[in-house]
This record gives C-alpha cells, sequence and structure tokens, in this order.
C-alpha cells in the first residue's frame, strides 16, 4: 500500500514538473515569435524596425537601420 502511494506521489511530481518545464521553456511570449534577424549582423530585432526586400521569387531579405547606414556611407565612398 505504501508503494502504491508512493508511485502515485512520484507520477504526479513528474506531471506537475513536466507541465511547469512547459510553460517556462516551451511559451515565450507573443513578443519573441514577432522577432527576425538582419540579413547582415544576424542581430534580432522586431519586423517594424527592419527593412524587407524580395531577391528572387520567394527569399526575403531583412535589413536594420545600422546595416542600411553602412551599406549607404559604403557605396558613397566609392562614388
Amino acid at each position: 500500500m505504501i508503494l502504491t502511494g508512493l508511485a502515485f506521489v512520484f507520477l504526479l511530481l513528474l506531471s506537475l514538473l513536466a507541465v511547469f518545464g512547459y510553460k517556462v521553456l516551451g511559451d515565450k511570449g507573443p513578443e519573441a515569435a514577432e522577432k527576425t534577424r538582419c540579413s547582415v549582423c544576424r542581430q534580432p530585432f522586431g519586423k517594424e524596425e527592419l527593412l524587407v526586400r524580395q531577391v528572387g521569387d520567394h527569399k526575403l531579405m531583412y535589413f536594420c537601420r545600422g546595416c542600411v547606414l553602412g551599406l549607404w556611407s559604403d557605396l558613397g565612398m566609392k562614388n
């Protein structure tokens, strides 16, 4: 009888640990889902902060403000 009670408590704790782990590790919230990396510097930004350009039929490239300004200054130095 004691062994059955201990097994029940163990399974209960194991299931609570699984649910808690899922909540902590699995749910990153809506702000993490909206983060996108810049194609040049690879830093995460919100999609509203990035410039989006389509290359070819389906490839999207995202550029942050710092990278766009850096590329623009590099272009000005060449001309």
